[in-house]
């Protein structure tokens, strides 16, 4: 069968102008504030309560002080691990959701990506905000490495308690934990039954806490951002979870979902604003 090749080419110049359906980016932001208020009620506040104990016990029985200085004698642990784990830390939380949501044409991977973007944002968000009220001083191995006598004797209980004395880049809880157990947890919540993910995420999470440990935190800062991840996690997973149940029940009844009346989305032509009357 032939056809006419105004029709063809009718065909044609439609199929390179049509432009692709994306998840709004602004899905990024879905309940952001709902989502920080409920990474520090999850649970009625027990992972926080798990983690704060748990810092006091590890402090308080000396594991702390014996990590730091098993750290200042093995090069292997203070030097390079670590490298490792700021990398895999710090560059994956921004590059994984990102490539997910620009790089992929997959509507539910990309609404995958933005649900780890916002799990890394509140990570980051919700462990600064508690680090700068506890001013923890952190484990300056290097200068203990290098001799220098105010890092000699155990200092594993200094906090500076206050707003904004010890800044917000080191202290307790261990930030990079934070974030890579939140997007940890927000990837198993939202794909339970999948034991590759639940693996894969738990390794990642793990391998980041541990390398934190060896250099830029203590041990007790660790346990509680992997607490404290844990909740941002739940809260942002769940959240997202119901969001996307409800997406797709919105698409199969043909109703337009009340949350993407006006919404922001990136094209690979360009920027756009939607807005669905």
């Amino acid at each position: 069968m032939t056809y006419p090749a105004q029709l063809v080419q009718s065909s044609q110049k439609s199929k390179k102008s049509r432009i692709p359906e994306r998840i709004p980016f602004s899905l990024l932001f879905h309940d952001f504030g709902k989502n920080t208020l409920g990474s520090f009620t999850y649970g009625y506040g027990l992972p926080w309560v798990a983690g704060t104990a748990g810092s006091y016990g590890i402090i308080q029985s000396g594991i702390d002080w014996e990590w730091n200085r098993f750290n200042v004698r093995h090069e292997f642990t203070s030097e390079y691990v670590p490298l490792l784990g700021v990398g895999a830390g710090s560059v994956l939380p921004a590059l994984v959701p990102f490539m997910m949501y620009f790089g992929i044409d997959d509507p539910e991977i990309q609404f995958t990506g933005l649900a780890l973007g916002q799990a890394a944002l509140q990570g980051v968000l919700v462990s600064s905000m508690v680090k700068t009220f506890t001013g923890r001083v952190p484990p300056h191995i290097g200068e203990a490495i290098k001799g220098d006598s105010d890092y000699q004797e155990d200092y594993s209980k200094d906090f500076r308690w206050g707003f904004f004395r010890g800044g917000i880049k080191d202290g307790w809880p261990s930030g990079h934990t934070s974030v890579a157990v939140a997007m940890s947890t927000t990837l198993i919540t939202l794909y339970p039954d999948n034991l590759a993910i639940r693996l894969g995420a738990i390794a990642y999470s793990t391998f980041v806490g541990a390398s934190m440990s060896f250099r830029a935190h203590w041990v007790s800062d660790v346990f509680a951002g992997a607490f404290a991840g844990f909740a941002i996690g739940r809260t942002v997973g769940k959240n997202y979870a119901a969001l996307r149940d409800k997406r797709n029940a919105a698409s199969q009844s043909g109703k337009t979902n009340q949350n993407d009346k006006i919404s922001l989305n990136f094209y690979p032509n360009g920027l756009g604003i939607q807005i669905k009357l």
